[in-house]
């Protein structure tokens, strides 16, 4: 992790992100004190699964959760719950 005055990041903002962008923890100062951290977003190696997806993986005769997903309607909601008191 490095440390960043303010003035740098805002005389060599592309250099920094350039920096963030390649792994490095960047973190920003101000007057010397920690303001903010910049940091590279990680990719997730898998993307998430859908919802005809996740079926696919759980469905097996007789399985209850399988055959109520497989009634379910995709827009349905839980409005008929009411509200959480």
């Amino acid at each position: 992790m490095s440390f960043v005055p303010i003035r740098d990041l805002r005389n060599h903002t592309a250099e920094i992100i350039e920096r963030a962008r390649n792994g490095e923890e960047v973190t920003i100062t101000s007057n010397g004190v920690p303001v903010a951290t910049l940091t590279p977003i990680v990719t997730p190696k898998k993307p998430f699964l859908t919802r005809e997806d996740m079926l696919r993986l759980v469905r097996r005769p007789g399985d209850p959760i399988a055959e109520y997903c497989e009634h379910e309607e995709p827009d349905e909601t839980t409005d008929d719950l009411g509200p959480i008191t």
